[in-house]
Formats: C-alpha cells, structure tokens, sequence
C-alpha cells in the first residue's frame, strides 16, 4: 500500500479490527482507519481527534486514496459518538493514563471490541479495565525498533470474569512469543543494572518482580 504501510505495533492494532464500522480515537495520520477500510476489516471509519490539524492530515491521505467510507470529527475521545454509531474502537498512540481519561466518560452502547495500545502505564490501565467490567480478551507485547509495546484488546463481560491476576497484571495475558521473550531478556538487563547499582526504589522493584514471575512461568 505504499505510504501506507505500517509498522509492527500499529499492524498489531489493525488487526485486532474487526466489525461493521470503526471508531479510531485520536486517529492522527488515519492510517489504522485507511488500511482497516480498505483491507475490509469494516464498512465505515469514523476517525476522531481533538487536534483539528492532525485530523487534516487524515482527511488528505483519505482523499489521495479516494476512500469515502470515512466520516472526520473533531473532539475530545468518544464524546464524539452517539449510540450504537461504532462496534469497535482503537485508541492508540498515547499514554494509559489519558486512554482511561477517555474510557471514564460516557461510552457510547454498541462498542463490542476496544482495542488500545498505550505507550505507558499498562499495568494501570489493566486495573482500570478489571475495575470497570471490561474483560481482557488479548494482552500480548510487539517489539518495534527496539521498543516494546502492549495490545490490550477489551470487550463487554458479559458474564465473564474480568479479574486479574499479579502475573496478568504486570505481564499481560499472553505471555508467549518471541517479542515477549525479547521484552522480559530487556527487563532482566534493566533489573541487573539497577541492581548492581543498589537501587531500591519501586521502579527496581517492579523490574525485579517482573523477571521472576516471567521466570517462575517458564
């Protein structure tokens, strides 16, 4: 697809998309919502952001693709959305802390699938979805130039039970793979390092904790 090919983590996000239309929060570029549209994985797109400019960037790259099943709004999260408009939703390319600043408003009926990829604070943003009755259905690691990102894709209990374990908490569900493996060798240097140095602040702690769940797994 030329300019719009897209990198391991937002591949991972795209295909998580599945439905009748598409709601990306904080869209920016629109690629997610151009390539979902035209490798049929939705109808429609509505691509959403808070940033009027970062939405025309969208609105360009639709039009040089000619896609028309895109619909652009301008606002803050899924305030944007009415009911039973979008049965999935991408919020990617910010932190977990704002992701749960979106999810805290109204939710719009109809979502059946949120998929997120937040650049920091996952183990919190999974308490918030254990909290709010958002069950985890995926949770794995994508290694991208030398980072590592979540997938987090939630969805409606409907009866299943959304609580979560340490191990899940701090890991993730999926804990298999070869991005996975790469993520904990990370940890363990970081561990080590702060070690050696005889840090012991929580951040040294969370490192450690991290390393021997993942060992105690294998």
């Amino acid at each position: 697809m030329g300019a719009l090919g897209l990198g391991k983590r937002l591949r991972a996000v795209a295909e998580e998309v599945e439905g009748r239309c598409l709601a990306d929060v904080g869209c920016d570029h629109g690629k997610v919502s151009l390539v979902c549209l035209l490798e049929g994985k939705v109808d429609k797109v509505i691509a959403c952001d808070i940033s009027s400019k970062s939405l025309q960037k969208a609105i360009e790259l639709a039009k040089t693709y000619g896609a028309s099943k895109i619909e652009f709004r301008v606002g803050d999260g899924l305030e944007v959305l009415n009911d039973n408009e979008a049965d999935c939703v991408v919020i990617a390319g910010m932190g977990g802390n704002e992701i749960m600043s979106i999810l805290s408003k109204n939710v719009p009926q109809g979502i059946k699938k949120i998929v997120l990829s937040p650049h920091r604070n996952a183990i919190e943003l999974r308490k918030f979805l254990e909290k709010n009755r958002l069950y985890i259905a995926r949770d794995y690691k994508v290694e991208e130039c030398g980072k590592f990102y979540d997938i987090i894709v939630a969805e409606p209990a409907d009866g299943r039970d959304c609580s979560l374990g340490r191990k899940e908490l701090l890991l993730g569900k999926n804990t298999v793979g070869e991005d996975f493996d790469n993520y904990i060798e990370f940890m363990r240097r970081k561990s080590d390092d702060l070690t050696s140095r005889g840090a012991n602040s929580e951040q040294a702690k969370l490192y450690r904790e991290i390393v021997e769940i993942a060992d105690a797994s294998k």
